[in-house]
């Protein structure tokens, strides 16, 4: 232990870690405070604001909270001006993000190439007029809702989505639409030509959910690297729509799946679903695990079941609830 200090004024043993006497209340620090009191005037009358500022919070640290001059001290720091936060010049972060993504880009060279290379298929739908008028209807929609950004945002998603069936359905020979958008409730493409087998219907309808979850991670990254959180938010949707387009059943992406899944199959994507609302905490789940439960007891299962479906279903799930927690805390009031 150390040794006792005393006032130098009444003699009356200090506290540890005391600003003032309890006796006399002579302050401890009344020669460093007159010391600081004096270079306060000095930075004041030459404006120096932001070296005020340290002084005055130095001060504040050695002076007792009940004091009169502390309570002087918080006045003059109250009507100081806040300092503005630190910003890179322009060029520095332009530099810096086109550093992050450079670096990404060659990790990820391969999905940079297959973007070069497949970029026309991409602009493929907005080349129909139906298209174009369909996805502009929509987006009016969200505009008035939720604001510009969010309503394209949110259709690119939704186009991205849809432009992966289209994809899935030229791998496999199959003619089909371009994507048709009905506002406040998604898009569609329409298949033109019969589909061969179970197996590939399971592709073409689990591909869409891939390619949104490519618009999910990419609205995320996207908002992480320029600091737009709106694009969190747009990607949090992304993630519920997706979702509830695995459903099961009405038709939806799900459903397509399911004719190449056993029982156990069934059974353990049901499993997944509730793992993933209890871990999430996302409505979408339980609400999907509805339909789950339904084809769980009905009777068309398959002559030949399809493991790669039934990883590519379980693997979706996990994804979008992942990107569903995280981005689960920005809502909509982000928008505008």
């Amino acid at each position: 232990m150390g040794e006792k200090e005393f006032c130098s004024q009444c003699g009356t043993a200090l506290p540890a870690g005391a600003l003032a006497c309890p006796s006399c209340q002579r302050l401890i620090y009344a020669a460093e405070l007159q010391e600081m009191a004096e270079r306060l005037r000095r930075t004041e009358a030459v404006g120096n604001l932001s070296e005020t500022r340290v002084l005055v919070e130095r001060m504040l640290d050695l002076l007792p909270p009940e004091s009169s001059q502390y309570e002087v001290l918080m006045r003059k720091l109250a009507a100081l001006p806040k300092p503005e936060p630190h910003k890179d010049p322009p060029w520095r972060q332009l530099l810096t993000s086109l550093g992050v993504v450079g670096a990404l880009a060659w990790k990820f060279k391969s999905i940079a190439l297959l973007l070069l290379t497949k970029g026309k298929f991409l602009f493929l739908g907005l080349t129909k007029l139906p298209t174009l008028l369909s996805m502009f209807a929509s987006m009016g929609v969200y505009w008035a809702l939720y604001g510009w950004r969010y309503a394209v945002g949110l259709i690119v998603s939704i186009y991205l989505h849809e432009m992966g069936h289209m994809w899935a359905f030229r791998r496999f020979g199959v003619p089909a639409s371009a994507p048709m958008f009905i506002p406040g409730f998604g898009a569609f493409v329409r298949s033109q030509a019969a589909i061969r087998s179970a197996h590939e219907d399971a592709r073409i309808g689990l591909a869409g959910p891939w390619w949104g979850l490519g618009a999910c991670l990419l609205f995320e990254a996207a908002s992480q690297i320029f600091e737009q959180r709106w694009m969190s938010a747009v990607a949090h949707t992304g993630a519920v729509i997706n979702l509830f387009n695995l459903v099961p059943v009405f038709g939806l992406d799900g459903s397509h799946a399911y004719p190449v899944l056993d029982r156990r199959h069934r059974g353990l994507i049901l499993a997944t679903m509730l793992v993933m609302w209890y871990l999430s905490g996302e409505t979408m789940f339980f609400l999907i695990s509805l339909g789950a439960i339904y084809r769980l007891f009905t009777k068309d299962l398959p002559e030949t079941k399809d493991e790669s479906v039934f990883w590519q279903f379980v693997g979706l799930l996990a994804a979008f609830g992942l990107i569903s927690s995280v981005t689960a805390h920005w809502d909509r009031s982000l928008m505008k």
